[in-house]
C-alpha cells in the first residue's frame, strides 16, 4: 500500500495511550494498541484506509505522527480529510486544562485527573459503526458482544494489510441494508438482525446527516438520533457524550452495568440508585459530569489492567 506522513499537534495537555486506548472497550479486530503507538481502519466516504498514530512528545508538548496508507495513493486533500476526522473523533483539538484545574482536589476525581492528565474521551468509529456496537452490546455479555461482531467483520468487512498488520475494516452500509434479517440472522445476532438492517437502511438512504448532526445542540441532536430505529436512552447517552462529545450529557437509564460499576466505585456498595449517582454527578460537575465520568470509570479499567480487581474481573465475562 502506499503511504504519507503528517504531524497532528493536540492541544495540551494530552495524554495519547490514555486517548487512543480505552480498556473498558471491547476488543474488535480494527484496531490494534501497544503503549505510544496504535493502527486503525477508517472507511471515510466509502474508501479504506490504514492508520498508523505515533506519540512523538508529551503530556504538555504533545506531538502525534500520523501515517496514512492507501491502495489507491494519498493526497494532501485525503490526509487533510482524515485529521479533520481524527480530530473530531479524538478531540485533539480540546482544551480541557479547565477541567483538570477544576477537579484537581475532588474527592472522586483526583487521582483519576493525575494518572490519566490529558486524556479525551474517545470515539475511533463513525456514527454508523457506533450504532452496530450499540446495537450489539444490548443486553448481552462482552464475550457474546465480540462474537457477533467478528461474525459480522467476517461476513461482510474487508481487510487491509499495512505497516507489517493485518486489521478489519467497517463495510458500507448499503451493504447491510441489501442483506435480508435471515442471513444477518445467520451470523448470531438473533433479534439485533432487524434493527441492524434498519440502522443500515437509514444511513443508506441518506435519514441522518452525520456532519450536520455534530452541529446541532444537544436537544435536536438526541431527537434525531432518536427517531433511528432501536434507538433508546441508553443508546442516545453513548452517541450524544461520546461520538457527539457533548460532556454536560450524563445519564443511568437503562446502564446498569455503569451503574453497578459506580456503585462500588464512588460508595463502595454493590448498588446504589441511579436517580442518586445523576444527582451526585450534577451536583458535583456540572457541565463536566460527562467527561467526570469519563475519567473515574476508564481509570479503574487502567488499574485493573495493571493489577486485577477480582470483584470487576467478574463484572467484565470476557
Amino acid at each position: 500500500m502506499k503511504s504519507a506522513q503528517t504531524v497532528i499537534r493536540p492541544v495540551s495537555p494530552f495524554n495519547f495511550d490514555a486517548t487512543v486506548y480505552v480498556p473498558h472497550y471491547f476488543p474488535t479486530p480494527d484496531f490494534e494498541w501497544q503503549p505510544s503507538v496504535a493502527w486503525q481502519t477508517m472507511n471515510l466516504g466509502e474508501k479504506l484506509f490504514g492508520l498508523k498514530m505515533e506519540s512523538m512528545g508529551s503530556i504538555e508538548n504533545p506531538k502525534i505522527r500520523l501515517t496514512v496508507y492507501s491502495g489507491n495513493g494519498v493526497s494532501a486533500r485525503v490526509i487533510e480529510s482524515i485529521v479533520e476526522e481524527l480530530n473530531w473523533r479524538y478531540g485533539f483539538n480540546e482544551d480541557i486544562s479547565e477541567f483538570h484545574n477544576e477537579f484537581a482536589h475532588d474527592k472522586y476525581l483526583k487521582a483519576s485527573s493525575r494518572r490519566l492528565k490529558g486524556m479525551r474521551v474517545n470515539c475511533a468509529n463513525s456514527l454508523y459503526e457506533l450504532m452496530i456496537i450499540s446495537i450489539v452490546l444490548q443486553n448481552a455479555t462482552v464475550r457474546r458482544t465480540v462474537q457477533m461482531m467478528s461474525n459480522l467483520f467476517n461476513a461482510y468487512g474487508s481487510k487491509l494489510k499495512f505497516n507489517g498488520k493485518e486489521l478489519s475494516a467497517y463495510w458500507n452500509p448499503e451493504d447491510l441494508a441489501t442483506a435480508s434479517e435471515d442471513e444477518l440472522r445467520a451470523l448470531k445476532v438473533g433479534y439485533r438482525a432487524k434493527m441492524i438492517k434498519r440502522v443500515s437502511e437509514a444511513f443508506a438512504h441518506g435519514e441522518i446527516d452525520e456532519l450536520k448532526l455534530r452541529k446541532m445542540n444537544t436537544e435536536d441532536a438526541k431527537e434525531e438520533l432518536m427517531k433511528l430505529y432501536g434507538v433508546g436512552p441508553a443508546t442516545a447517552q453513548i452517541i450524544l457524550g461520546g461520538y457527539l462529545r457533548r460532556y454536560d450529557t450524563f445519564d443511568l437509564k437503562a446502564r446498569p452495568w455503569e451503574q453497578k460499576i459506580l456503585s462500588r466505585v464512588m460508595y463502595g456498595k454493590k448498588l446504589v440508585s441511579a436517580d442518586k449517582i445523576v444527582e451526585e454527578f450534577n451536583k458535583r460537575y456540572g457541565r463536566w459530569r460527562g467527561m467526570a465520568f469519563h475519567y473515574i470509570f476508564t481509570d479503574l479499567f487502567w488499574r485493573h489492567r495493571k493489577r486485577k480487581i477480582p470483584w470487576l474481573e467478574k463484572e467484565i465475562r470476557l
